[in-house]
């Protein structure tokens, strides 16, 4: 019977195929791996036959499902990231062939391996997965947004932070809120019918000195607003 797994991309749990892999770390190359060996290790009987073919496809197992030797780029105390790229180019080829790297975001990735290999959803669902993280871990760059620099939010830059400053807790911003902010009268509201409301944007880019200077800055809208309303 025609062994199904070397056109096929890996649709096996990613647990599963990684549970695999640290197993066979202990075997020599040349060494037969079988279905009851994985079954006796713990693998589902349901999952043995679609991991031996996640290995026939990334060709660590060959026809005869003896151990090639690319095993041993996986190994946890050892991981040889380029012995593992090379093996998913040549594993995936088709589809590194056909889609140029990086793509825009994960949702284009996704879809596009889907149309390379002609999956269904469902299978796409599971192969996916397993090829983005075994190519994330081999240091490949798959998409835009991976590497899109993280810019603080612009309620930090308005404050106009200084580098020096450290940011502040979550368990000292309760204590800052209840400070009494200086430089200004309390405010008391003589009308009713006005509704006020202050948005404080507050990230993990904000420091003390920062909340301080939108409370004042809030404190004193509150203030100019009351003394309008005195007037009308």
């Amino acid at each position: 019977m025609t062994k199904k797994g070397v056109t096929t991309p890996p649709y096996v749990p990613r647990k599963g195929l990684r549970a695999v892999l640290d197993h066979i770390q202990a075997r020599r190359p040349g060494d037969i791996l079988t279905r009851e060996e994985l079954h006796k290790r713990g693998l589902s009987s349901h999952w043995t036959y679609p991991a031996m073919a996640a290995l026939r496809f990334l060709g660590i197992l060959d026809e005869q499902d003896r151990l090639t030797g690319l095993h041993q780029a996986y190994s946890p105390d050892n991981a040889d990231r380029s012995a593992q790229e090379a093996l998913l180019r040549k594993a995936y080829s088709e589809f590194f062939k056909k889609v140029p790297l990086p793509v825009s975001n994960t949702e284009v990735l996704k879809e596009s391996f889907r149309e390379v290999y002609q999956l269904s959803e469902r299978v796409n669902n599971s192969a996916f997965p397993i090829f983005q993280t075994l190519a994330e871990e081999a240091g490949l760059t798959l998409t835009l947004e991976s590497h899109a620099p993280q810019r603080p939010d612009t309620a930090s830059e308005f404050a106009g932070a200084d580098t020096d400053e450290t940011y502040i807790s979550e368990e000292h911003l309760d204590s800052v809120l209840r400070q009494q902010v200086p430089g200004d009268e309390p405010v008391r509201i003589r009308h009713t019918g006005y509704q006020i409301v202050i948005n404080l944007q507050v990230t993990k880019y904000t420091t003390e000195k920062d909340l301080i200077k939108m409370l004042r800055t809030a404190n004193r809208a509150i203030h100019l607003l009351k003394k309008a309303g005195d007037r009308h």
